[in-house]
Parts: C-alpha cells; sequence; structure tokens
C-alpha cells in the first residue's frame, strides 16, 4: 500500500445492530476502484460475507486478543 492510498477507516464498534451492516455498506457503495475501507468492529459480522461478495468485493478479516475484529474491504480495480 502506497501512503496515498491509505484506506478510509469507520468504527461501528458503538452501533447497534443493524447499524454497523448498514453504514458499511452504505460506505462501500461509494469505495472507488482499488480503494480500501478498514472496518472496526466488535465481532465478526457472518451476515456481512455474502453481501460484500455480491458486490464483487474483497474482505480479509483479523481478530485481535481484545475481541476487536478488522475487517479490511477493498474494491478491485
Amino acid at each position: 500500500m502506497t501512503p496515498d492510498s491509505k484506506p478510509t477507516v469507520l468504527d461501528v464498534r458503538h452501533l447497534s445492530p443493524p447499524e454497523p451492516m448498514v453504514k458499511i455498506l452504505e460506505a462501500v457503495s461509494r469505495l472507488s476502484p482499488g480503494k480500501s475501507l478498514l472496518v472496526i468492529h466488535r465481532r465478526v459480522p457472518h451476515p456481512l460475507y455474502p453481501r460484500l461478495e455480491e458486490r464483487g468485493l474483497n474482505v480479509e478479516t483479523r481478530e485481535h486478543p481484545d475481541g476487536t475484529v478488522e475487517l479490511m474491504i477493498h474494491r478491485p480495480l
């Protein structure tokens, strides 16, 4: 990742369902080709994965020891 291609960050840990999914889907709808969105979540959002896949987005999930989950969502070129 080059310095000018830092991902947009979206922290949804403080939101109650279904707000995290709504906010994430709104954000990825504005994601330009080649850009990424880093989502900080309080759990693995399993229902989100098929929604991202049907939009042609790639996602990488990292779970941290404190329970925080990071999703790096990328729109291919």
